[in-house]
C-alpha cells in the first residue's frame, strides 16, 4: 500500500542544510498498521509528513496505492488533498466552532466534485457509529473529553474512505489512565476499519499494542524493523534494546577464551555460552524479566551478583529497585511490592536467563539467532 524509497529530507540551518532523514527505505503492507518510533528528533514525525505531503522531500520516491506521489528526481509532487490519505494529528485539530457532525462532514463537503446532502449524512453517521459517537453527533465541540475528540477525529479522517490512515503521535495528549483505554480501543477500531494505517511515536506500549511491525528509527535512519516480538527479543544495537522497554544495559571485558566478562565499575563476572578475544569491550543488555533480587546469599547459583539496595521506587503493583554493584554500577530490578527492603541492605541478583544480547564495539548483536 505504501512504498518509501530512498528518502532524503533536509533543513537549512546556518552555515548548511541538517539532514533529518537520510535515505530510508520501508514498505507498508496493506491491512497493515505499521510504526515509526523513535525519540525526539529522530525524524520519524518528517517522514510522516513526507508521505501525507505536509513536506516537499528533497529526495526519494514515495508510492501510494501504486501510485507515486513524490518524486522530487521527476518534478512529482502531489498535493495533500489529492492523495488517498486521512491523516489524525497530534492535537486532533478538532474545529471548536462545529459540532461532532460538522467536523466529521467537512472534508465531505469541500471535495469536488460535490456529493448530495444523502450520500454526506449517510457516510458521516455510518462513521460516527463505527467510532461510537453517533448520539454525540450535535454535540458541540468545545464539550468533548479527550477520548470522544480522538474518536472524532479518526471518524474525519476516514469518511472519505481513503487508502492509507497516517496517525501522529496519537495517544500522546491523553492522560496515562485514559492513554491505556484509548491504546486498546484506537487498536479495535483501525481491526473494524480494516485500513492500512501507519503512526509515529515515541512510546514503546504504543507500538507493541498497535503496530503489526515497528521500525526503529534514531538520527534520521531506520537501524531496525521487525515484529515487536522480534525487535524486543532481538535488538540490533544497545540503542534498540535500551529503547524498547526497560533494560540494563551494561559494559564489560572479556577474559578471552573462558567464557566470562568481567564487568566494569565492579569485580563480579558473569559466564555466558560464547567465547570472545581478551579484553574485548562488550555490552550486555539485561532486561528486567531475566534479573530477580533475594535477600539470602545463593552460593551454589552461578550469575549471582552480590550488592547493596542503593534506591527503592514504588509503582503500585511493583518496586523498582536500584542495586548497587560497585562504584560504578547498578542494576534496575522489578521487585514485588511485598518484598520488604531497605537501602543499603544487603542483597543478591540472579541472572535467571543468559538470553541477554551481548554486543561488540560494533554494536552487531553476537547471539541473534537465539530464540
Amino acid at each position: 500500500m505504501l512504498t518509501v524509497s530512498k528518502l532524503v529530507k533536509s533543513f537549512a540551518v546556518p552555515g548548511g542544510r541538517n539532514t533529518v532523514i537520510d535515505h530510508i527505505d520501508f514498505e507498508v503492507r496493506e491491512g497493515e498498521c505499521y510504526a515509526l518510533l523513535g525519540p525526539s528528533g529522530c525524524g520519524k514525525t518528517t517522514t510522516l509528513r513526507c508521505v501525507a505531503g505536509l513536506e516537499r522531500a528533497d529526495s526519494g520516491v514515495i508510492t501510494i496505492g501504486g501510485e507515486v506521489v513524490s518524486d522530487p528526481a521527476r518534478d512529482i509532487h502531489v498535493p495533500v488533498h489529492q492523495r488517498p490519505i486521512g491523516m489524525v494529528f497530534q492535537s486532533y485539530a478538532i474545529w471548536p466552532h462545529l459540532d461532532v457532525y460538522e467536523n466529521v462532514a467537512y472534508p465531505l463537503r469541500v471535495q469536488r466534485p460535490r456529493l448530495p446532502k444523502a450520500e454526506i449524512d449517510e457516510r458521516v453517521m455510518s462513521v460516527l457509529k463505527l467510532v461510537g459517537m453517533d448520539s454525540l453527533a450535535r454535540r458541540e465541540a468545545t464539550r468533548l473529553s479527550g477520548g470522544q475528540q480522538q474518536r472524532v477525529a479518526l471518524a474525519r479522517a476516514v469518511v472519505r474512505n481513503p487508502a492509507l490512515l497516517l496517525l501522529d503521535e496519537p495517544l500522546s495528549n491523553l492522560d496515562a489512565r485514559l492513554r491505556d483505554t484509548m491504546r486498546k480501543e484506537l487498536g479495535d477500531l483501525i481491526a473494524r476499519i480494516g485500513i492500512t494505517a501507519m503512526f509515529v511515536t515515541h512510546d514503546q506500549a504504543e507500538a507493541f499494542s498497535l503496530a503489526h511491525r515497528i521500525a526503529v528509527m534514531n538520527r534520521g535512519l531506520i537501524i531496525q524493523e521487525g515484529t515487536p516480538r522480534q525487535i524486543y527479543m532481538r535488538p540490533s544495537s544497545p540503542f534498540v534494546a535500551f529503547f524498547m522497554g526497560s533494560a540494563n544495559v551494561i559494559t564489560g571485558r572479556a577474559d578471552g577464551g573462558t567464557g566470562q566478562i568481567r564487568l566494569e565499575g565492579s569485580t563480579h563476572r558473569i559466564t555466558v555460552n560464547t567465547t570472545f578475544e581478551p579484553d574485548e569491550t562488550l555490552s550486555i543488555v539485561l532486561r528486567p524479566e531475566q534479573l530477580k533480587v533475594t535477600r539470602d546469599q545463593r552460593t551454589a547459583a552461578s550469575n549471582v551478583l552480590s550488592g547493596k539496595v542503593d534506591r527503592l521506587t514504588f509503582q503500585g503493583g511493583h518496586i523498582e529497585c536500584d542495586v548497587r554493584l560497585g562504584d560504578g554500577l547498578t542494576l534496575r530490578v522489578p521487585i514485588p511490592a511485598g518484598l520488604e527492603l531497605e537501602k543499603d541492605m544487603p542483597v543478591w541478583v540472579e541472572i535467571e536467563s543468559l538470553d541477554s544480547s551481548i554486543f561488540r564495539n560494533d554494536e552487531n548483536p553476537i547471539n541473534k539467532e537465539r530464540s
